[in-house]
């Protein structure tokens, strides 16, 4: 089991700069609102390398369900436009057990146009869906990777995953009046030849599509057999299925209301050197969580005490997600 840490407005570990919680601005009307890193699967292509059995992450983060409200609202302040708060994680939504809570805080929050979430399903049921719905819920993208039983449970990577259990969540998300999004990743040589029952079955629900591109990253899992496509070959596969069985599979920004919007300031450049104090463990194995100037530092190759204050060069900067390097 790992260690869970969890993050409350007293442990002074503010909710941006960090990948794995808090919240990210990518500039956009959509805010990404991360409570939670657990995940109760193992998929065997995870791009984040989630899981019981992962190789780059000792710890598990979950964010005080109030302390995740008070930071989103004074971001869409900053931000000015209508926002779409998109409940996602490194790991499962499902997961974290004030789920319902925040979307129902969101949804009395100003300037909120949409609610969406990121889930594998196995955490839902008819009840909980119900329950999602009413606090406010608009829209959930769900992962299925195959409709075949046992490979279901190979893509999962535990023997306890049920594709018939994951099928009837989707029936009963579709059914309930929240939107639904079937949400596979494509794994060229794994999983090409069960995207088209992935594909009727969400027509027969009324669901829509988007499929995932594979990607490999320095921290994810890569999974035997699987070959990641460039760009092009993905999105000439996806123009292939569309026309063959009539169905839109490519989705733009502008299919889901998604566009530009005023972005929280970055308040570190790269190379700079400053000094943060150490707060607590980081995600990746290695790292500490360091606080400057009201944001999260990711250090790398990091052993220092709680509380003690260290010299950092900035490595990474990009959408307020920082990164650094001890200094010497």
């Amino acid at each position: 089991m790992k260690d869970l840490i969890k993050i409350k407005n007293e442990s002074g570990i503010p909710l941006i700069g960090c990948i794995a919680f808090g919240i990210i601005d990518r500039g956009t009307n959509l805010l990404q609102i991360r409570p939670t890193t657990v995940c109760n699967l193992n998929c065997p292509f995870c791009s984040t390398d989630a899981g019981v059995n992962s190789k780059w992450h000792d710890m598990n983060f979950e964010v005080d369900c109030d302390y995740i409200l008070k930071e989103l609202e004074k971001i869409i302040k900053v931000k000015g436009c209508s926002i779409e708060a998109n409940i996602d994680s490194m790991g499962e939504t499902s997961t974290y057990p004030k789920l319902v809570d925040l979307v129902k805080g969101i949804k009395n929050l100003k300037n909120i146009r949409k609610i969406s979430m990121q889930t594998n399903g196995t955490g839902l049921n008819k009840g909980k869906i119900r329950e999602l719905k009413e606090a406010g819920m608009n829209h959930i993208n769900l992962s299925m990777h195959t409709l075949n039983r046992e490979k279901a449970k190979i893509l999962a990577g535990t023997e306890s995953y049920d594709i018939e259990k994951i099928k009837n969540v989707a029936k009963e998300i579709a059914k309930s009046g929240i939107d639904l999004c079937i949400t596979p990743v494509y794994l060229p040589n794994v999983n090409e030849n069960d995207i088209a029952e992935i594909i009727k079955f969400a027509k027969s629900i009324d669901a829509s599509l988007g499929l995932q591109k594979y990607e490999i990253y320095r921290y994810s899992r890569k999974m035997k057999h699987a070959k990641m496509q460039n760009w092009w070959k993905f999105y000439r596969q996806l123009k292939e299925w569309e026309k063959k069985y009539n169905i839109k599979l490519i989705i733009t920004a502008k299919d889901v209301g998604i566009k530009k919007c005023a972005r929280i300031n970055e308040v570190f450049n790269p190379n700079e050197i400053i000094y943060g104090i150490v707060k607590s463990s980081g995600w990746i194995n290695g790292q500490m969580i360091t606080v400057a100037r009201e944001r999260c530092i990711s250090v790398n190759k990091c052993n220092s005490n709680i509380n003690d204050k260290v010299k950092i060069r900035i490595l990474e900067t990009k959408n307020n997600i920082y990164v650094g390097d001890l200094a010497t």
